[in-house]
């Protein structure tokens, strides 16, 4: 599972902050600065990030659905 994070968090990491700054001074301050000189911490913080937004909007449509089918069974 390590050989997997490894794979994946190193380029998306590479990817995000090249995007992002598109600036090689620019990527290495930030780098030194914000994710601990690693690309591979930049990817793993943007790939958390992602999920738990994911997750965070599953869980609000979930009780969106709950509270909506409750009011609507009460009222009907």
């Amino acid at each position: 599972m390590e050989v997997f994070a490894d794979i994946l968090y190193f380029p998306i990491g590479w990817i995000y902050l090249w995007i992002r700054y598109r600036n090689k001074e620019k990527i290495k301050q930030v780098l030194k600065e914000d994710y601990e000189d690693s690309y591979y911490v930049a990817g793993a913080q943007l790939v958390w990030s992602a999920f738990g937004i994911l997750l965070f909007t599953i869980l609000i449509i979930f009780l969106l659905v709950v509270i909506g089918r409750t009011l609507f069974d009460a009222f009907s």
